[in-house]
């Protein structure tokens, strides 16, 4: 691990591109990123010492990450703690970063609900964003910073991973179907879309 922690430690935005998100452009057995298993050696020992990792790696960490679950369809197990961590040691200037890891996907947006966070962190998170979302003119994005406004409520009430089930790598599953949207919806959405 001295590689990993000599790389935490010297870590400079130039060198972000040896934890980026380097996908071979498949999916399933196919997936490939050549950078992950450094990446992961990397989270993980910054969430064990988070003193030691700066927030801008944090943030490189969180966003190739965040990548990575988008086309994944997963998301990585130490998500929420490298969230957290995230959150902690950057505070209100990693915001922005965080909203667009909390929403690059449905899996990020799930993991981000099981995050552990001081709740005095949690006070200055909310307060920050209400503060920022009536400045926000985007739509989209003042949806997206009220959401997270919304989870960090929760985050602070106990109850965020109500109604979220966490199956870890290797569960056991049966009688799996996958859902398809039977003819008729498919045929209802084809003439919607024909009349705007």
């Amino acid at each position: 691990m001295p590689a990993v922690q000599e790389y935490i430690a010297n870590y400079k935005e130039a060198e972000a591109a040896q934890i980026a998100f380097a996908w071979n452009g498949k999916h399933a057995a196919d997936f490939k990123d050549a950078n992950q298993d450094f990446r992961w050696q990397v989270a993980a020992h910054c969430i064990q010492h988070p003193d030691a990792a700066s927030p801008e790696l944090l943030a490189a960490l969180f966003r190739a990450d965040a990548e990575w679950a988008r086309e994944a369809w997963c998301s990585p197990g130490h998500f929420p703690q490298l969230a957290s961590t995230l959150l902690v040691r950057g505070g209100e200037s990693v915001l922005n970063t965080f909203v667009d890891g909390l929403y690059a996907s449905f899996d990020t947006y799930g993991a981000c609900h099981r995050m552990e966070l001081p709740r005095y962190q949690l006070i200055i998170l909310s307060e920050t964003l209400q503060t920022r979302i009536p400045q926000c003119t985007d739509p989209q994005r003042k949806k997206q910073l009220t959401g997270a406004l919304e989870l960090f409520d929760k985050l602070e009430r106990g109850v965020a991973s109500e109604g979220w089930v966490h199956l870890p790598p290797g569960t056991p599953v049966k009688k799996i179907r996958v859902v398809w949207p039977r003819w008729y919806h498919r045929v209802w959405r084809r003439i919607k879309s024909w009349f705007g």
